[in-house]
């Protein structure tokens, strides 16, 4: 799988807490995506944040929470993204973000295969 060069990035953002049949809902999309052959997804958990609702999220010594917020990232060529896209969006609650942006992969490092040079910026 070669992607360096022009995709997209998807970002969903969602809270820590939120379940997709039984399962940790970033937990069920990572799945999915891995499962859907998708070149790469991150998931990060936000230390403090606000969405739609302005409630604070906070992971503040004092305050005991387990609903931070959570962004997934997700790359590849355009294609594959809608793909993820379409097959995640019925997972989505009403109350979350999804962003999509063009971006340029200069480097993609696989496991096997032949060494990949880092591409220029244009």
């Amino acid at each position: 799988m070669n992607i360096v060069g022009k995709c997209k990035i998807l970002r969903i953002f969602i809270d820590e807490d939120l379940k997709w049949h039984n399962k940790l809902l970033y937990r069920a999309i990572v799945d999915q995506l891995l499962e859907m052959e998708i070149a790469g997804a991150t998931v990060f958990k936000g230390v403090e944040g606000f969405g739609s609702k302005a409630h604070i999220h906070s992971a503040r010594i004092l305050e005991i929470t387990e609903n931070l917020p959570m962004l997934i990232e997700v790359v590849d060529k355009p294609r594959q993204i809608q793909k993820a896209l379409n097959a995640v969006e019925p997972m989505l609650p009403q109350h979350c973000l999804v962003t999509v942006q063009d971006i340029q992969v200069l480097h993609y490092h696989r496991p096997s295969g032949k060494p990949v040079k880092t591409k220029k910026l244009s």
